[in-house]
């Protein structure tokens, strides 16, 4: 299959968030209820918003100049990091929904966060618009319901001119295997490949992906790799691995057999930060990201380095002449 045109807007916001040589090596910095939850068990509302913004604004400071990109939210993050003149040289990826991880009940419909939109997160110069959301390809009415809403934010990342990050995350079907089975693990490959194909097809134009096999009950890692190649070949587009949680070591394994079969890089958070949430010391936490943490995100940045796809495999700009901007539209994609 052959490269997909991109428009000039989303080819320059792509370039911003990605490495010289087409890779994304993101940090993911959006949580907000899980890592109230990560930073205080026993009474996470209890923990202040100054608190965690201290907590993103440390983690930033000294992972910025590592990474290709920062994925934060409109809370305790993206404004208070500007501000602070902590993303210079660095790609802006804004999340859109309010949904978070550790939400309960579980939040299975999308929403935007209120008072948020994909014209705000454009107007603030960012780089992308991701959308986290679950989705099941056998729970046909919730999943054309999330279309639906999938498809107007595509039509507004277009109308904007900025890429789409879509993030579609697997839950048990109602009438399915129950998740934490050996049935459900046995499932999970076919329902994030599909949804991830559906997603794509829809008019996302990154993919945010869950490693698609569960580890736990496959210990062989070329059936890992063979399992993302079955991503890739399902997509043709770029996708990035997530890292759901998983620890350092076990995202490091992930993160090279994603990209040995096509993936462009990854869009980590717990992985790299997530141990800083047990340091109560914060002079103790700050040198933790100024060594372990920058040491995870440089490793990961040579495995993807060694092994990824860069997304301009997928993409080329839309053709340029010296009457281009004539024709330059908002809302059109080729």
């Amino acid at each position: 299959m052959g490269k997909k045109t991109l428009s000039i807007g989303k080819y320059r916001a792509l370039q911003r968030s990605s490495t010289k040589d087409g890779f994304f090596n993101i940090l993911a910095l959006d949580h907000q209820d899980a890592l109230r939850q990560a930073l205080n068990p026993k009474a996470p509302m209890d923990l202040s918003d100054e608190s965690i913004i201290s907590f993103k604004l440390d983690a930033i400071n000294a992972l910025a100049s590592e990474v290709s990109g920062m994925l934060l939210d409109p809370v305790y993050g993206a404004a208070q990091a500007i501000e602070k003149n902590l993303l210079n040289g660095v790609g802006l990826l804004l999340e859109l929904e309010k949904a978070d991880y550790n939400m309960e009940p579980l939040p299975l419909h999308m929403e935007i966060r209120p008072g948020w939109s994909v014209a705000k997160i454009k107007r603030m110069n960012s780089d992308g618009v991701k959308i986290f959301f679950y989705y099941h390809p056998d729970n046909t009415k919730h999943a054309a319901s999330q279309e639906a809403l999938i498809q107007k934010i595509v039509q507004e990342c277009n109308s904007h001119d900025t890429p789409l990050y879509a993030e579609p995350i697997a839950y048990p079907s109602p009438n399915g295997p129950q998740a934490n089975t050996p049935q459900y693990a046995a499932d999970v490959t076919r329902v994030v490949i599909e949804s991830a194909k559906r997603t794509a097809a829809l008019g996302a134009d990154v993919l945010k992906l869950e490693f698609p096999i569960d580890i736990k009950h496959q210990p062989n890692e070329q059936a890992w790799v063979d399992a993302c190649q079955s991503v890739s070949d399902a997509v043709h587009i770029p996708w990035v691995l997530l890292s759901a949680g998983v620890g350092y070591e076990d995202f490091c394994r992930q993160v090279k057999a994603a990209c040995q079969a096509g993936a462009s890089g990854f869009i980590a958070g717990r992985a790299v930060w997530g141990d800083a949430c047990k340091l109560d010391d914060i002079a103790t936490r700050r040198q933790w990201f100024e060594t372990e943490a920058k040491a995870r995100i440089k490793n990961l940045s040579n495995i993807v380095q060694k092994h990824a796809t860069p997304w301009t495999g997928h993409y080329q700009a839309e053709t340029v002449s010296t009457s281009w901007f004539k024709h330059y539209e908002s809302g059109v994609e080729k």
